[in-house]
């Protein structure tokens, strides 16, 4: 079975929704008489199952690549504070079950009001970027069905004034490039423009993902360094092998992401309409920026929140996390052609200075 962020309709690309599918897979592998199962992937999706197998009673191995746990959520230290350098925040409060268990545990959670951002932009005010996404959509909705986002916005954004199309340029940037990072003629007109369940009580763990991670972990046998390469299965069991490792289970449930799926020889293989689907998934680019300074210079957003529409865009959104942590400290994230232009091709030290600048910049259009 595949299991992850991707498989879940209703939490797709959260962490919840990758840890809610591989407690679903889990079940299904209890269901169907599994005694030993093997795991691929040592992600919220692959943990989520463990644990739950784990709980049924259930013999399980997890086999990671990566000399760590947590795949896309990663928590590193800066100086004695954890910082998400991945994943960070708890999304759709209300069904986030990672946020019930952090609950559970009594991990210390702060809230980050996304609707409520501090914003500045260089050349004066903002604009009504909300309103401006608003009317994208609706060009989007009376589109055709198989139209991509770029058609969308050639017509659309040729039919605005100097100053609309400035607003729609910003809503653009951080609305809909930050969140899918991907070049808009592989995106579909059809898009989600405004994500569910974001600014639903949204929360972020001070200690970093790994507390939720580390729990989950407890007691499972977790292979590190164990890139697989091949998933076979047949009417005896599942037959999965690494580079130097077989191991033998009465069923898998893998949890790498979709995308990576090509890279494991899979036999018997997948059925035709599933091989082109996965040629047609790609995934969006975009970075992450975490710093830490001697004081907080900077105003003060009371959401936590603050968003600088720079042009062309550079860091765009930020989230200030002194008040969680107990020290100044900020993180920031680019996406699209803007990692291109400010983050792919610097040294660490070079992107950290430019973050910097931009927190700057922002800093002073704000006053």
């Amino acid at each position: 079975m595949v299991a992850g962020d991707a498989t879940n309709p209703l939490a797709p690309s959260m962490t919840h929704g990758a840890y809610d599918e591989g407690v679903r897979a889990a079940h299904w592998a209890r269901e169907v008489g599994a005694q030993r199962v093997v795991v691929v992937g040592a992600g919220f999706a692959g943990l989520g199952a463990a644990s739950a197998l784990r709980d049924l009673g259930v013999s399980v191995t997890v086999l990671e690549a990566r000399d760590r746990i947590g795949g896309r959520a990663h928590s590193v230290d800066l100086g004695g504070v954890a910082a998400d350098a991945g994943g960070a925040w708890l999304q759709q409060g209300p069904t986030n079950s990672l946020r019930r268990l952090a609950s559970t545990l009594g991990l210390h959670t702060v809230p980050t009001d996304f609707h409520a951002p501090l914003v500045a932009a260089p050349d004066g005010p903002v604009g009504d970027v909300g309103g401006a996404l608003a009317a994208i959509a609706a060009a989007a909705a009376r589109s055709a069905p198989d139209a991509s986002l770029s058609e969308v916005l050639e017509h659309h954004l040729a039919g605005l004034t100097p100053p609309e199309l400035r607003t729609a340029r910003h809503a653009i940037d951080l609305d809909l490039d930050l969140e899918n990072g991907g070049p808009h003629h592989r995106l579909s007109a059809h898009t989600v423009f405004v994500e569910p369940g974001v600014g639903v009580d949204d929360r972020w763990l001070p200690g970093g993902y790994r507390q939720l991670l580390d729990h989950l972990s407890i007691d499972v046998d977790v292979r590190l360094r164990h890139p697989v390469r091949r998933i076979e299965w047949g009417v005896s069991g599942v037959e999965v092998t690494t580079d130097g490792e077989r191991f033998s289970a009465d069923c898998c449930i893998c949890t790498i992401p979709v995308w990576l799926l090509p890279e494991i020889e899979l036999a018997p293989g997948l059925p035709a309409g599933h091989l082109d689907a996965l040629a047609h998934i790609t995934v969006g680019v975009v970075e992450k920026v975490i710093l830490r300074f001697e004081e907080r210079w900077w105003p003060v957003s009371p959401s936590g929140y603050l968003r600088w529409y720079d042009s062309p865009a550079s860091w765009g959104e930020w989230l200030d996390l002194t008040d969680g942590v107990g020290v100044p400290m900020v993180a920031a994230l680019i996406a699209g052609d803007a990692v291109r232009r400010h983050h792919h091709g610097r040294s660490d030290a070079d992107v950290a200075a430019a973050a910097a600048d931009a927190l700057a910049a922002w800093a002073q259009a704000v006053g």
